[in-house]
């Protein structure tokens, strides 16, 4: 929809006084006539403002916030809401203990506070019931919830290392198990409900098992793969917000999709599932650096941008090209400097060699980056 400028509101008031190709210009040259064209822009150009903003607030296109939620929930697609990271860690004390020792609800954990960022909270989740037996030292398996909601709570394995509270010595080997999840934004919210409108739902296509498995929090995206493993069967590839699923998200999912399945495929024939990770390691040596920044400096501009290909724009394409890595590289820029000066002069690619063409269930996943 193209929404009338000011000057075009005014040229078109003159044409209807004057007619075609006439400009203000050409009026009369009196202050009156002159000024009521004037005011009569003004007020039909305030009504344009008021029927693009009516118009804006009832369609999925343009529509924001609340209002893109009602619109959302006419064609059965919901908004997905934030979650909490949940980890599994061990506890433990530094001696064995001599009668069973209860890990008590609640009981406080953290991350290592790095620089000026406060350390990410973690509480044991209720109704677990775990407990050190006596004469040993450690309970595993303990799960542990985010304080807070959001994909802040998503911290690297192992980085829940801290005790924040009386009772136990030690936290380790803390694996995720269900992703934190921000509010789906405006944007994908936007997409999925216009995929829908596009795609209403028939009972059982491609398409109705990509939305309904996006509908699932924590899924970022879903590849449906009809008759994969035979007649009758359905695989749906799908990815999480830290690339590859955990295996709770692919239950989660499985586990709602199974509730959709339509009733004439047999046992087992719609099968969700994670993409096989292809590794992407890339070396970068004799890099020369732009002036002002070194390899201390420079580095994780450098191995961010190249992360942000692999996982995304690689992804997407379902291709790994050296060329794009070279460019992503040699265009990195820090984020903080408004004239977008790249950090890199020259470099040598070391790896990866090739371009490697993805199959339709395998994910690009980084490996190493080194910079040198």
């Amino acid at each position: 929809m193209q929404w009338p400028s000011k000057e075009q509101l005014t040229q078109i008031i003159v044409e209807k006084i004057l007619g075609p190709n006439k400009t203000i210009d050409d009026l009369p040259n009196q202050w009156v006539m002159k000024h009521l064209v004037l005011g009569l822009r003004e007020a039909l150009y305030m009504l344009v403002v008021l029927l693009k903003t009516v118009y804006e607030q009832l369609t999925a296109v343009t529509a924001t916030g609340e209002k893109l939620d009602e619109l959302g929930d006419e064609y059965g697609v919901l908004r997905k809401s934030a979650t909490k990271a949940i980890y599994s860690v061990s506890l433990g004390k530094s001696s064995p203990v001599p009668a069973d020792l209860p890990v008590p609800d609640y009981f406080l954990v953290t991350t290592t506070p790095i620089g000026n960022d406060p350390p990410v909270q973690f509480r044991v989740m209720p109704g677990q019931n775990k407990k050190i037996p006596a004469g040993k030292n450690t309970v595993s398996g303990v799960l542990v919830e985010c304080t807070t909601v959001g994909e802040n709570g998503n911290v690297p394995s192992g980085a829940i290392n801290l005790v924040a509270q009386a009772g136990f010595d030690f936290v380790s080997e803390s694996v995720v198990i269900q992703a934190g999840t921000n509010i789906e934004d405006d944007d994908s919210y936007r997409k999925r409900i216009l995929d829908r409108k596009k795609n209403p739902g028939r009972g059982g296509t491609a398409d109705d098992y990509k939305a309904w498995a996006e509908s699932v929090t924590g899924v970022v995206s879903a590849l449906v793969i009809p008759l994969n493993r035979g007649n009758g069967t359905v695989d749906i590839v799908i990815t999480g917000v830290n690339g590859i699923p955990e295996q709770a998200l692919i239950e989660t999912c499985q586990a709602f999709i199974d509730t959709k399945t339509p009733a004439g495929l047999a046992q087992g024939g719609v099968r969700v599932m994670a993409p096989s990770p292809v590794i992407v390691n890339v070396d970068l040596q004799g890099c020369v650096w732009a002036p002002g920044y070194s390899i201390e400096t420079g580095t994780s501009i450098i191995t961010r941008a190249v992360t942000d290909y692999i996982e995304n724009k690689a992804n997407v394409e379902r291709i790994v090209r050296v060329l794009d890595i070279i460019t992503v590289a040699k265009q990195a820029f820090n984020p903080s400097d408004p004239s977008k000066t790249p950090v890199l002069i020259d470099f040598q690619t070391v790896q990866p060699t090739t371009n490697y063409t993805l199959n339709s269930t395998e994910m690009a996943v980084v490996g190493t980056i080194n910079i040198s």
